[in-house]
């Protein structure tokens, strides 16, 4: 006997019952009161949807139970291959057979699928990825890892996903696209640009990033990215345009996005990330930005990004526009005059120090005169011969040996990992 017109038919006879018997039990209080009316109609619809609540609680405790039991007999038939893999000790570049063998696979069903259906190739990656991330190391020989990924079909499985499953599985999909860099077509991916869900688009487009070309990256430059930027999307571009580094392709302009953006948070994220890889090439396009802007975090992170990447051309503008600002920016500009070191700028920071009231702003151009090499450390100690005694204060942090270690300047912001890990690979 089939089993659909089986379930049909329990479900006829649930709904001629139940609606026999609600009708009934309403009818009984006909006559009654409005007031008696409506409280039964409400009982009986409360209990209509705790039966449907309970319902799908029961549906989502079997899925679950059957997805951990899936897992379980993905793990036990295919964990040894996979930690195998993972270990570090497999050879480069095995082959398909090669595999096979390590997960126990006869070679005469490479042809066929291995695995039978969309539930167990979701237990797979989740438990392919998991392990990724819980063991990754610079060992793993990520080629074997993706021929392994192939065999199981897995990349046609989670282009599927991308393109027909909800946000939550898109996104996770995503995910594991990304980490093992696996192909995926770039009309899903455009489809996906234009989700409703910003955390779909934001995703799709760090997918992008890490797989396509300097020419494909128009996300940037989208009404979207300039309003809805985040802390997390500064994370993200810098942990794709070190993998893009680390892979041999060409880094954006990142001075070019800044230059299109109008949001000031936006503009910092680019001039931020600029000095983070490197781009000393584009830091004439800043100028302008520079010039005609008024927002103090823009004016500070430019001058920083100068600073660091040592943009010599940057100096006269610096110092033109030191005195006219507010006390932090005054910071960062003399901050940025010191990493010059040019000899230029050293009236500047001497200006730096005479002209305010403000402790701290004297205090750090004290710190950049100190740290100007030997013509500022001269000036410094002519200033400290000529202080006044409310003013040698400021000097007593450079003759305590222990505060003296704090007065460095850093010379350089550039993005180096510290460790090795699935996120900037």
């Amino acid at each position: 006997m089939s089993t659909i017109p089986v379930i049909q038919y329990l479900f006829h006879l649930f709904l001629a019952y139940s609606t026999y018997y609600l009708t009934y039990g309403f009818n009984m209080f006909r006559g009654y009161p409005l007031e008696v009316q409506v409280a039964v109609l409400v009982s009986e619809l409360s209990f209509i949807l705790i039966v449907i609540m309970l319902i799908a609680l029961l549906w989502m405790v079997a899925s679950e139970r059957g997805h951990r039991k899936q897992t379980r007999r993905i793990e036990e038939k295919y964990g040894a291959g996979v930690e195998y893999l993972m270990s570090g000790d497999a050879p480069e570049h095995m082959s398909k057979a090669d595999i096979a063998e390590v997960f126990g696979i006869d070679a005469k069903e490479l042809g066929k699928p291995l695995l039978k259906n969309r539930r167990e190739k979701q237990a797979f990656v989740q438990f392919f990825y998991k392990s990724f991330i819980t063991r990754h190391s610079g060992h793993i020989k990520k080629e074997n890892l993706r021929t392994a990924l192939y065999m199981f079909g897995i990349p046609e499985f989670l282009e599927r996903e991308v393109s027909l499953r909800g946000m939550k599985h898109k996104v996770n999909a995503m995910n594991v696209i990304r980490i093992f860099k696996l192909p995926v077509s770039p009309w899903v991916l455009n489809k996906l640009l234009n989700s409703k869900y910003l955390r779909v688009q934001r995703t799709a487009m760090y997918v992008q990033i890490s797989l396509s070309s300097d020419s494909d990256l128009d996300y940037f430059e989208t009404d979207f990215f300039d309003k809805h930027c985040c802390i997390k999307d500064e994370i993200e571009l810098a942990y794709s345009l070190q993998r893009r580094r680390k892979a041999g392709l060409k880094l954006p302009n990142l001075a070019r996005w800044a230059n299109m953006q109008k949001n000031e948070q936006a503009q910092c994220l680019f001039v931020r990330l600029m000095r983070r890889f490197d781009e000393k090439e584009y830091c004439e396009q800043l100028r302008p930005l520079f010039s005609q802007t008024r927002k103090k975090k823009l004016i500070e992170e430019i001058s920083r990004t100068w600073g660091y990447l040592h943009y010599v051309d940057g100096e006269d503008l610096l110092i033109e526009t030191l005195l006219t600002q507010p006390d932090d920016t005054k910071v960062a500009i003399m901050h940025a005059l010191t990493r010059f070191a040019t000899g230029k700028g050293i009236d500047a920071l001497l200006e730096g120090y005479h002209n305010t009231t403000n402790p701290h702003v004297r205090f750090e151009a004290l710190r950049c005169l100190y740290n100007y090499g030997e013509e500022g450390r001269a000036l410094f100690r002519k200033l400290e011969q000529e202080a006044t005694e409310a003013d040698r204060r400021f000097f007593g942090f450079f003759n305590n040996p222990i505060t003296l270690e704090k007065i460095r300047l850093d010379r350089e912001q550039a993005y180096h990992p510290s460790v090795e890990t699935v996120y900037n690979d």
